[in-house]
């Protein structure tokens, strides 16, 4: 367990990696570099999720702006990388963090040299990164759930986990390999049916969305930026509503020390300067909902 947890944080390196880059993360372009070097005001974390051979790969690949490769090569453990994107309407920098989850990983053969020594972790050594070993919903932001469209046991994957996501977050059913519609077997009411009709969601869960997809051709890539900005806006809220629960500590704190420095005192000496930072305050966010955003009025592609 402790090896595969130094894998994440980058303790062990694989062969022919670059000592600097943790195994299983990507290396930072210099775009990204220079971007994030002036500050980052949002984290956003992005979690692709899927049966094996469902495309979750190519996308991770995609949304990185790399082109679609044809051979299909297993993914065995957790990949984690950062990708360009922005809100239109801020200026604010945000870092999106995509995980390719693999729920179960496979463990890297060992040779068959001499061994010259007993290693107390051995057995601990070929554990994988997987989704049994790490909670990746954890700190998750949205989640975007994949299957084939050509095939039915990839969508029974969708009506098992679907109903595990947290309430709180926003996901976005894609199914793929729509260039080979003349293929299919799931329809797209089929899927929007289940997804209208789940009974584990409470009131006030966040969205689920459906839309399509190819790799090969980036048929629906653009939508799914789009959709980022569901998780965006949620995690937007969530940071300026603890941001002002924080200034309303900070107010009721100095008041309370105000008034035990002096009994007499009526008009706390923090009302005096700004409260609240530059953001809105937190009650502008009430009766706010991101139906009334035209991204969620918009038609499917």
């Amino acid at each position: 367990m402790f090896s595969a947890l130094k894998k994440l944080v980058g303790s062990e390196q694989a062969p022919g990696r670059d000592k600097n880059i943790p195994a299983g993360l990507q290396s930072m372009n210099q775009a990204l570099q220079r971007r994030f070097a002036k500050g980052v005001q949002y984290n956003m974390k992005i979690v692709i999720r899927g049966d094996r051979n469902t495309g979750k790969t190519a996308l991770w690949h995609r949304l990185q702006g790399r082109p679609f490769v044809e051979e299909y090569i297993p993914t065995q453990e957790i990949q984690v990388t950062s990708i360009h994107w922005s809100y239109k309407t801020t200026d604010d920098i945000v870092k999106v963090e995509v995980w390719d989850v693999v729920d179960k990983g496979k463990c890297k053969k060992r040779g068959d040299g001499l061994k010259m020594e007993n290693d107390p972790q051995e057995a601990e050594s070929d554990m994988a990164l997987d989704a049994e070993f790490l909670d990746v919903y954890k700190s998750c932001n949205g989640v975007v759930m994949m299957f084939d469209i050509t095939k039915q046991w990839t969508f029974n994957y969708i009506l098992r986990e679907l109903p595990k996501v947290p309430t709180h977050v926003p996901v976005c059913v894609l199914g793929n390999y729509r260039d080979m519609g003349e293929h299919r077997v799931i329809l797209p009411d089929d899927v929007r049916d289940f997804i209208d009709n789940l009974d584990s969601r409470p009131p006030g869960s966040s969205y689920f969305r459906y839309a399509e997809s190819s790799m090969k051709n980036s048929f629906g890539l653009k939508y799914l930026h789009k959709f980022f900005n569901i998780p965006f806006l949620q995690l937007q809220k969530d940071v300026r509503l603890a941001q002002g629960r924080g200034c309303a500590v900070l107010l009721v704190s100095e008041e309370v020390r105000t008034k035990a420095g002096s009994q007499t005192c009526a008009v706390p000496a923090l009302l005096g300067r700004p409260v609240l930072p530059a953001e809105p305050s937190p009650h502008h966010w009430v009766g706010y909902s991101l139906e009334s955003s035209p991204l969620l009025t918009a038609p499917f592609p």
